[in-house]
């Protein structure tokens, strides 16, 4: 388990938390929830978390007084952050079997670390906001956290967790409330877990002597708590996950929607339910007994199996010198080893990775601690890539000004810095060496392209780069440079990072080929190389997939071809899967030195999508929208697209085509391995019954088609093929040891027990980088969650006949929303080099113009375009809202006491009618009051029903009057930032508006032929060269904004953005500019052009 962040939105964000009943519907009395933070000391919150306070703040409301505590809520602003922190299984099971003493201990570690967590948040939370003009970031003053503490998973087994929930308003410098910079909890989730689990370890450590198996990620279980244990109570998780998403299906089959967020709760909570052995409810026993029968049935009593773990006192650890220097040391390791450069944050979670098991200080001491150790480590060791810190410029706590935010801060290590600089001056030396291409012969049925690269690789010059995107037809240029240089008697051999692409380069383009790994090691070992390596001077090496190459290796490529005098080939595609670890060099050598760019792809039936997948290959977001069109992308819940996903991929493969099934997380692999080998099953294709061995999450069957994932030169077929990663093979007979015999394209092998228990799982779906390369009839992605540009790219890339995605949706978003958001994403590494030359460059705002005027980015535009039609709102809200939120509590006062005179009068009324009744009611006295009985009687008849309905009625104009009060308390804390807000609204519109003249300018100078088509041709009178100017500028600009590329100069609507008013303002702006023009240059009679009135809305 682990800490992660989710971002909540809409109205409903916090009402989970108080209404979804937080003990997972099995009233356990959970603990209430506490606050924490500086911001929640400003406002007084130091009790218990109460219903109305917590719903308030989500709401961004003062509990207290009701005020508005920064700007308005939309529907779909974020309302704030889940961190929720889980302890491992093992230490869930501890709490859960422990003594009463034994659980509060647990219990205090996992709140102490929980604590040092959200003071960690707090300490690095950060508000942006605009200082004349520029976007600057600040340290936050406190923010506001909500702990909800749970003892059980949903599916009711034990798992120790904390909900930290931090609504989204910061104390900023300025006293004023700000949304939080969340970029840092977003991205530094793994920061977050791994100081978690380092805290939770020392407490428990300190507190139990409990012993830990060696952290993986940062995540250690307990030693000697049994697997067997950890998979039981693990096991149900899984069911009713399986169950929850059977319901959700059947929700919207039934629905045809998707369900609210209450809906849903109640349908996990049928899921739990639905889940649990059948008892009556008399049998029903408390969680802890269900708990110690699940134990008992494996054989364990609570007592032994906390003994065990607890039994060896562990010898603990103090922080000295040689524990911050090993620690260190190990941090660095782990970190170069990934990555180029990296941010303080991204140190710190390496630091906390690092931190030995049995490291004895407390949680809330760790993280102040990794902190100052960080700072040394970057003073004393690192480089700081960063921009230099202007004059006069305010610093925040970090040391960094505030000019900068804290995401865009660079370090990396001298060493990195001198091997990439040393890689690209040997580079340059090849480059400057020149040479001559040779025209080859067979090449002639090549393309301009290719030809030039088959020209180039058959030709002299000591260095060549060529750019190949998927399905540009690379190997077919290869190969006849390949044939060319060995009729020429010279030497060609070719390399690539794994074994699997070398066999489709030596297959495809006719070379002998190996791995990178194995041409080098030949050359480091004692004894000398193998003859197929010991390559003479002057012979040609091939390095294919080259941008998947870390830069170690490249660097140590380029050393040992300059030792042997060999030429190089360097062929990739850097807009493809990256190197497993630091790289990003072959496409800072291409943006460098240039290279030669294979640029018409061949591979794709459909007419569309050749330039379709380049576009895809750009992140260009706009063909998204045409992969939609031709049903390339499908979505809904992740039960419905796993279960679509493979019913696709099984109809390809039973057709007689080769389909590729694939998923960008190991997670989700499992999960279609599993399901795939299931319809095998069902179809009568493999025997459940036959002799299986369990490997992992998968129980093998004779017939499964499976992959070995380690090369192996030790493992040989029948052929005398090695072994290698990657390979499929078919299981001919498992062994009662544990042996496998399979079957394989290049032959059949043995493979040993030992080797089978590590290196061998189901293949038939696999991840989308172990298919890069790879070219198939039909190419299937499922996508379950977030991946970056190259992960939609390759998977969409492979199949001939079709690509496509099966996409786990929420039902507020589409699969095209989903991968167009991918396709922005960019989570390549790149070298510190390249990050060094990128922050020596002046900032500018965007491109210039011809006059050095600053054109606006088009992520900048569009923010800039949402703040001015943000501050229009508030700015009206802020002089009208108070005068109307007034007459809305006064009118709101007189309906409420009107109603309150009513009641009060009946209530009287019938008070008097019941003294009349005991009055008069008497023998002697009847007849002379009889009348003032009958009245009496009559009101005691109809009073009480006229007064339960006045009830409700006197309730609602109470609400109502609350509403209208909170609703006043909101626009006067508008309107007393008017000054403020009308000052930032000049600024902004003074932007937009010098945007729109650098545009018109720009396009006026040149006018493409597109814009004299809808605009007519640049005018040379003065009055009508600036309208000319101003449409163009303003079309342009809402162009860029918005990334619109069709034939229209506009769209002919809004197509659905977020920020729909700022949208429809900006296309209105721009309508209306051409609407001026044709005006001014006599196209149109004169009239007054309607404007939309902007209304606002405000929610409460």
């Amino acid at each position: 388990m682990t800490a992660r962040t989710t971002t909540l939105k809409g109205a409903d964000a916090g009402r989970y938390y108080v209404e979804a009943n937080l003990d997972y519907y099995l009233d356990r009395g959970e603990p209430p929830g506490v606050w924490r933070g500086a911001g929640a000391q400003a406002l007084g919150l130091d009790r218990a978390i109460d219903e109305d306070d917590f719903l308030d703040l989500m709401a961004g409301v003062d509990p207290r007084t009701g005020e508005l505590l920064g700007s308005l809520h939309t529907e779909r602003t974020t309302r704030g952050f889940d961190v929720t922190c889980s302890a491992p299984k093992s230490v869930s099971i501890l709490f859960a079997f422990g003594d009463v003493g034994q659980r509060a201990e647990v219990l205090a570690a996992h709140d102490a670390a929980v604590g040092a967590v959200v003071d960690w948040i707090e300490t690095h939370a950060q508000v942006r906001y605009r200082v004349a003009g520029q976007v600057c970031t600040f340290d936050g003053d406190g923010i506001i956290a909500a702990l909800f503490r749970q003892h059980s998973s949903r599916a009711i087994d034990p798992q120790l967790h904390t909900h930290v929930v931090i609504p989204n308003r910061v104390l900023a410098p300025d006293g004023r409330w700000l949304a939080l910079d969340a970029r840092t909890i977003k991205r530094d989730q793994q920061t977050l877990s791994r100081l978690y689990h380092a805290g939770l370890r020392a407490e428990l450590s300190a507190r139990l002597g409990v012993r830990w198996v060696e952290p993986a990620n940062g995540i250690a279980e307990i030693a000697e708590i049994p697997a067997a244990v950890l998979a039981e109570f693990s096991t149900r998780t899984r069911q009713v996950e399986a169950r929850i998403a059977e319901k959700l299906d059947r929700f919207q089959d039934t629905m045809e929607r998707a369900p609210t967020p209450q809906e849903r709760w109640r349908l996990e909570r049928e899921a739990v339910l639905d889940s649990r052995p059948a008892k009556t409810a008399t049998e029903l026993p408390t969680l802890d007994t269900e708990w110690r029968e699940r134990l008992a049935n494996l054989g364990h009593a609570p007592e032994q199996l906390v003994g065990t773990a607890l039994a060896r006192t562990a010898t603990l650890l103090t922080v000295d010198d040689s524990i911050e220097t090993r620690v260190v040391e190990r941090a660095l390791e782990e970190l170069t080893a990934r990555q180029s450069t990296w941010r303080p944050a991204e140190l710190v979670r390496e630091l906390a990775g690092a931190v030995p098991t049995l490291v004895a200080i407390p949680a809330a001491q760790l993280a102040p601690w990794l902190d100052d150790l960080a700072g040394r480590v970057i003073e004393l060791r690192h480089v700081d890539l960063s921009r230099p810190i202007p004059d006069g410029v305010p610093l925040r706590r970090d040391g960094r000004p505030v000019t900068e935010a804290a995401v865009d801060r660079s370090l990396t290590l001298p060493s990195i810095l001198a091997e990439e600089e040393r890689l690209l001056a040997l580079l340059e030396q090849r480059i400057g060496m020149g040479g001559a291409d040779t025209r080859v012969a067979a090449a002639d049925t090549l393309e301009g392209p290719q030809q030039e690269l088959a020209g180039a690789m058959a030709g002299d010059r000591q260095l060549v780069l060529a750019v190949g995107p998927a399905g540009t037809g690379k190997t077919s240029a290869i190969a006849p440079a390949v044939e060319h240089l060995r009729s020429q008697g010279r030497a060609v051999f070719g390399v690539a990072p794994s074994a699997t692409a070398a066999e489709v380069l030596a297959t495809d383009a006719g070379v002998d080929a190996d791995t990178l790994d194995k041409l080098l090691v030949e050359h480091t070992l004692t004894r000398p190389p193998d003859h197929r390596y010991d390559l003479p001077p002057g012979a040609t090496i091939i390095l294919d997939e080259a941008a998947m190459v870390p830069t170690p290796r490249l660097a140590e490529l380029v050393d040992l071809a300059g030792r042997r005098g060999w030429r190089l080939a360097l062929i990739g595609d850097p807009l493809q899967f990256s190197a497993i670890g630091r790289g990003g060099m072959f496409g800072h050598l291409v943006d460098t030195f240039g290279a030669i760019e294979l640029e018409r792809v061949h591979r794709f039936d459909a007419p569309w999508e050749a330039d379709a997948s380049l576009r895809l290959r750009r992140g260009d977001t706009t063909v998204i929208d045409l992969y939609d069109r031709h049903d390339r992308l499908h979505g809904g819940t992740a039960n419905r697209m796993r279960t679509a996903v493979v019913d696709a991929w099984w109809t390809a493969t039973h057709a007689g085509e080769r389909a590729a099934l694939m998923a960008p997380t190991t997670a989700a692999i499992v999960e279609l391995n599993l399901e795939a080998q299931q319809r095998r099953i069902e179809a009568g294709e493999l025997d459940p019954a036959a002799p299986s061995l369990q490997v992992g999450p998968y129980r093998l069957l004779p017939g499964d088609r499976i992959a070995t994932r380690k090369n192996d030169r030790q493992l040989v077929t029948d052929r005398h093929l090695m072994v290698k990663n990657r390979d499929h093979w078919t299981i001919d007979t498992v062994e009662h040891d544990g042996t496998l015999l399979v079957q394989g394209r290049t032959g059949s092998v043995r493979l040993p027990a030992v080797y089978v228990a590590e290196h061998v799982e189901l293949a038939y779906a696999e991840t989308s980088h172990a298919n890069q390369g790879r070219t198939v009839d039909r190419s299937y992605l499922y996508l379950d969650g977030p991946i970056d540009a190259r992960g939609i790219y390759v998977p969409l890339t492979r199949g001939r006949h079709s690509n496509e995605a099966f996409v786990a949706t929420t039902g507020e978003e589409t699969a095209a929303d989903v991968l167009t958001e991918a396709l922005s994403r960019n989570w390549i590494d790149r070298p510190a080099i390249a990050v060094r030359e990128d922050l020596r460059r002046p900032e500018t705002v965007g491109t210039t113009d011809n006059d050095g005027r600053d054109l606006t980015r088009s992520s900048q535009l569009r923010e800039l375009l949402e703040r001015r039609d943000e501050l229009d709102r508030l700015i009206r809200f802020g002089t009208s809202g108070v005068d109307d939120a007034r007459r809305w509590v006064i009118r709101a006062g007189h309906d409420r006491e009107a109603i309150a005179e009513r009641i009060a009068d009946l209530e009287g009324r019938l008070q008097r009618a019941r003294a009349t009744i005991e009055t008069y009611d008497r023998p002697l006295l009847r007849r002379r009051h009889a009348h003032e009985l009958t009245t009496a009687r009559n009101e005691i008849n109809w009073i009480p029903r006229t007064l339960e309905q006045e009830g409700p009625r006197l309730r609602e104009a109470e609400g109502l009057e609350a509403r209208a009060v909170k609703a006043f308390s909101q626009a006067h804390a508008v309107a007393q930032r008017r000054p403020e807000l009308l000052a930032e609204q000049a600024i902004v519109q003074h932007r937009l508006a010098d945007d729109v003249l650098g545009r018109g300018e720009r396009l006026a100078a040149i006018a493409p032929a597109f814009l004299v088509e809808h605009l007519g041709p640049v005018p040379a009178r003065a009055s009508e060269l600036s309208a000319w100017k101003e449409a163009a500028g303003q079309v342009a600009q809402h162009r860029e904004a918005y990334d619109y590329h069709g034939s229209d100069l506009l769209e002919p609507e809004p197509r659905g953005y977020l920020e729909v008013d700022a949208y429809v303002s900006s296309h209105q702006a721009a309508r209306g500019a051409v609407t001026d023009l044709n005006r001014t240059l006599g196209r149109l009679p004169e009239r007054e052009v309607p404007q939309r009135e902007l209304g606002i809305e405000l929610s409460l």
